[in-house]
């Protein structure tokens, strides 16, 4: 079996980067999302935990290692999604006598209700957000690669309707909702988008 160090994102996949270059790994992810994290925190003086957040972020992508990276665009339902990762997470952590404390890491940060975990879904998002930049700036994205399903999608035929010019812009777009009750998150998300 394959260990987490091991997994390619495999999200990028349904946006059809080039692989004229090696993909972002789960791992590289993980510590890109904890060290914009603690940017952001060092920043902004935001109010959490940041060890907490760490830790949330350390283990989020647990059920990756079964279930792969499932996005809006997988054809999987969130509640299909929720099923699938419990049943990886246990599959994965079952044997370990601190499966507890794992086990709990993950629901905290998928429910978002604590500060902690609100703070780091949004800087995993983000993370996501500046790859995607990154692959558009390396040229790694083009429309004419990217699946039916994302160009079919009515939000992203809004977004492109509404003047989007590259893939990066549309799965930017795609989540600046998520980041609408935070000033911070939504100005950082702004930059993003208006960067070049």
């Amino acid at each position: 079996t394959s260990t987490l160090k091991e997994v390619e994102r495999s999200g990028w996949n349904t946006w059809n980067v080039s692989r004229d270059k090696r993909v972002e790994s789960i791992p590289e992810h993980v510590y890109g999302a904890q060290q914009l994290a603690f940017a952001i925190y060092s920043e902004f003086d935001i109010d959490v935990d940041i060890f907490k957040v760490n830790s949330l972020l350390a283990y989020h992508e647990t059920e990756e290692v079964d279930i792969g990276d499932l996005n809006p665009f997988s054809g999987v339902s969130a509640a299909q999604k929720a099923e699938l990762g419990t049943i990886a997470v246990e599959k994965i952590v079952g044997n370990m006598k601190k499966k507890n404390l794992i086990k709990s890491l993950i629901d905290e940060f998928n429910e978002r209700k604590t500060p902690e975990a609100q703070f780091a879904y949004l800087c995993d998002k983000m993370e996501a957000d500046l790859m995607a930049k990154k692959y558009q700036n390396e040229g790694r994205f083009s429309f004419d690669k990217v699946s039916s399903r994302i160009l079919n999608d009515k939000r992203v035929q809004k977004i492109l309707s509404e003047g989007a010019t590259t893939v990066a812009d549309v799965f930017i777009e795609y989540d600046v909702p998520k980041y609408s009750k935070s000033k911070i998150f939504s100005e950082l998300i702004q930059f993003l988008k208006d960067y070049k």
